[in-house]
């Protein structure tokens, strides 16, 4: 049971990274080059051109283990950001047979509709609770940027040709306090409260890049690791692109999900 759960922050974790990568921290400290912006200069860039943003497309590869079990998944989303309309498709690679297990998503019109093995689903967003406010939070950044404002010391930067990098490192303690921080802000701390003084805290490294010219996010690379008992250690990596800024108009649900069924919830 903690090692799915530790799976399931892990990919929480992800999204607080994904969200960050759109916006950049409060670093005060002037660049070195005068060729290229202060840490500042480049938060006041990065939230001005944000903010510009009505909607883009993310590819994304996930690798992930859990005492030996390992996970790959590879997502693809096109996201509207208001109202907050999203198509994604998600690839996940079975351990045990090494065969592929394939998932689509649309929120569209306050539902959410889900297909697996060729089964439509559906639910009603407000039933969603905070897991609607995590997915809106993911596109949305402003609660993320809040969050990581408070790990500024732990923010370097640099411009690499054509566009600039932010690097982000958190160890022991201080990736502690982040993970309760975005554990909270996610809603899944109550859950987990019982195990974060179980687990030590290795490492959590990511990097993401903007284009210089349009101070859009283009990568992020995130990369952490846990002992979540003893001689039982989770790690993930993450590489992710950006593109298609303001080209999604809108996102259309295919004629065989009109007839999908409702999710059962927990209460049925």
């Amino acid at each position: 049971m903690k090692k799915m759960r530790w799976m399931t922050i892990g990919i929480v974790t992800a999204t607080i990274g994904l969200a960050g990568c759109s916006q950049t921290g409060d670093n005060s400290g002037a660049s070195t080059d005068s060729s290229q912006l202060s840490n500042t200069e480049l938060l006041k860039k990065a939230t001005a051109a944000q903010e510009d943003i009505k909607s883009f497309h993310m590819d994304s590869e996930m690798m992930s283990e859990v005492g030996g079990m390992p996970i790959s998944q590879q997502i693809s989303a096109d996201i509207i950001q208001k109202p907050m309309t999203m198509y994604q498709k998600m690839t996940m690679k079975n351990a045990e047979d090494g065969t592929d297990m394939e998932t689509e998503l649309y929120l569209v019109d306050d539902k959410m509709y889900m297909s697996q093995a060729g089964q439509w689903l559906v639910q009603d967003t407000s039933e969603l609770g905070d897991m609607l406010e995590n997915m809106e939070s993911s596109a949305s950044t402003e609660q993320s940027l809040q969050l990581l404002k408070k790990y500024k010391e732990n923010w370097t930067m640099k411009k690499d040709g054509d566009v600039y990098q932010i690097d982000v490192d958190l160890k022991g303690d201080q990736l502690k306090a982040f993970m309760k921080d975005s554990l909270e802000q996610s809603g899944q701390l109550a859950q987990m409260k019982d195990v974060m003084d179980q687990v030590d805290y290795k490492k959590m490294e990511y990097s993401m890049t903007y284009d210089a010219k349009t101070y859009y996010p283009k990568t992020l690379d995130m990369e952490m690791a846990f002992e979540i008992e003893e001689g039982t250690e989770f790690t993930m990596k993450n590489a992710s692109t950006f593109s298609k800024f303001n080209e999604i108009k809108s996102i259309a649900l295919p004629a065989e999900a009109k007839d999908a069924q409702a999710l059962p919830t927990g209460d049925q």
